[in-house]
């Protein structure tokens, strides 16, 4: 292993490993949301209703992350997980490219089914290399810069987007090498989609550090995962759902969001490109470090329900952003909402894998991890894609009420967090015991 139980890796090869953890989240984000920016041209050109963009945006995206990400958990938990992640990176980025040559909807389709595929492989082993890179006292920290892939990405996505969609359309069709020429919606799957396979190499330049078990845990490191879910019932309920509900706005937006302005406040991917690069850069990693911070000091001063403390207090905050912001008129008044409602989502959700590291034991992280994933993007990329397309096609039967649709599901969400959270925190005190002996 190259390591004892009591001295950690070098923090270069630590930030180093972070450093890429996070370029290669960061290109998820970007892979995952530019088709969310893209939603009017490919519409048009494959024929597509909402409920067909919501099947391709969200259930195509998380009908095989959630199916293959536990059996990746599993492997992160044995196999190096720098193989993983590279793997991963690689064939997201082959079927981002897949996405631009698509020329139906079945394509479309199976193309975001390999984009789940290939990001279902990074954070499992993600957090689990974080949990083995940085000690408790410093993990906060890490996994909120880890998790700014989130807000960086959204950002590049929505400014590049913007920029590429405004030259193709003022240039037309992009001819290029293998490709030939491509309709501007087609160019830019292909240009976010190509550095992904760079990226994938680089990651092999990551050390893989040692294993290491939970230090004072009460629950023993040779149990089942079945048997430790029994076990941590309570915390894992709290802790799977609570965030996972809280994430329903985000997840929400990042799907319709452009939809929604494009609707109802005629504002185009070139019109929305700056404002939503701004705000999905800003308040996104104020939210992020924010979030880290408070739970972090919590977690100092002895609170081992730190995590959720936090997470709930931003949640009920939540409830009203979430309900007005996709039902203001006013454009400038709802982008001030957004930029407030995602603030609170990565206060309350960034930090979420503090508590799968102070719960799980290292042998059953990784796969712990996976099923938080597993349950988060059922919820966030099928279920609620789905029930917001229903909302708008056949109950309130009109495409430009998709705001009261988002504003149900998201006021829905971020309320079934707060209860969870707060109902988890006595499960959670429980059962990380461990966590403020480390300041």
């Amino acid at each position: 292993m190259g390591q004892s139980e009591t001295s950690w890796p070098e923090r270069t090869a630590a930030n180093w490993a972070l450093l890429l953890l996070l370029l290669a989240y960061m290109l998820s984000f970007i892979d995952r949301i530019i088709l969310s920016i893209l939603i009017r041209p490919i519409s048009a050109d494959l024929h597509l209703s909402d409920m067909q963009f919501a099947l391709v945006g969200g259930v195509a995206f998380s009908l095989f992350y959630v199916s293959v990400g536990l059996p990746i958990g599993w492997l992160a938990d044995r196999m190096p997980r720098r193989l993983i992640v590279a793997a991963g990176i690689a064939l997201w980025s082959l079927c981002t490219v897949a996405s631009g040559l698509a020329s139906s909807f079945g394509w479309l389709f199976l193309a975001r089914v390999g984009v789940g595929i290939g990001e279902a492989a990074l954070s499992p082993a993600a957090y689990s290399l974080i949990a083995d890179y940085f000690p408790p006292a410093k993990r906060g920290r890490a996994v909120a810069i880890y998790t700014l892939g989130v807000s960086l990405g959204s950002s590049v996505a929505y400014l590049l987007g913007g920029l590429l969609i405004g030259f193709t359309a003022t240039h037309g069709a992009v001819e290029l090498p293998l490709f030939g020429a491509l309709a501007p919606w087609r160019f830019v799957f292909v240009a976010v989609g190509v550095p992904g396979l760079f990226m994938a190499l680089l990651t092999l330049t990551m050390r893989e550090p040692a294993r290491r078990s939970m230090p004072g845990g009460a629950i023993e490191e040779g149990i089942g995962f079945l048997a430790f879910l029994k076990a941590r019932r309570s915390v894992s309920l709290a802790y799977i759902l609570g965030y996972s509900f809280i994430n329903l706005p985000f997840a929400g937006f990042i799907l319709w969001g452009p939809a929604l302005f494009d609707r109802l406040h005629g504002m185009g991917a070139r019109e929305l490109s700056l404002p939503l690069a701004l705000i999905f850069l800003v308040p996104t990693t104020l939210g992020q470090w924010f979030g880290a911070l408070v739970t972090d000091r919590a977690l100092a001063r002895g609170h081992g329900d730190a995590a959720f403390r936090t997470g709930a207090a931003c949640a009920l905050l939540l409830v009203p952003v979430a309900i007005a912001m996709p039902l203001l008129t006013n454009a400038t008044a709802a982008l001030v909402a957004l930029a407030l409602l995602v603030f609170l989502v990565c206060a309350s959700v960034g930090h979420h894998a503090v508590v799968a590291a102070s719960v799980a034991p290292n042998r059953l992280r990784g796969l712990y991890i996976a099923l938080f994933f597993f349950v988060q993007n059922v919820m966030g990329q099928a279920i609620i894609a789905l029930i917001t397309a229903f909302l708008t096609d056949h109950i309130f039967g009109n495409p430009a009420s998709i705001g009261r649709s988002m504003a149900i599901v998201g006021g829905i969400g971020a309320a079934g967090g707060f209860v969870a959270l707060l109902a988890g925190r006595g499960a959670l005190r429980q059962a990380s015991p461990a966590v403020s002996q480390h300041p």
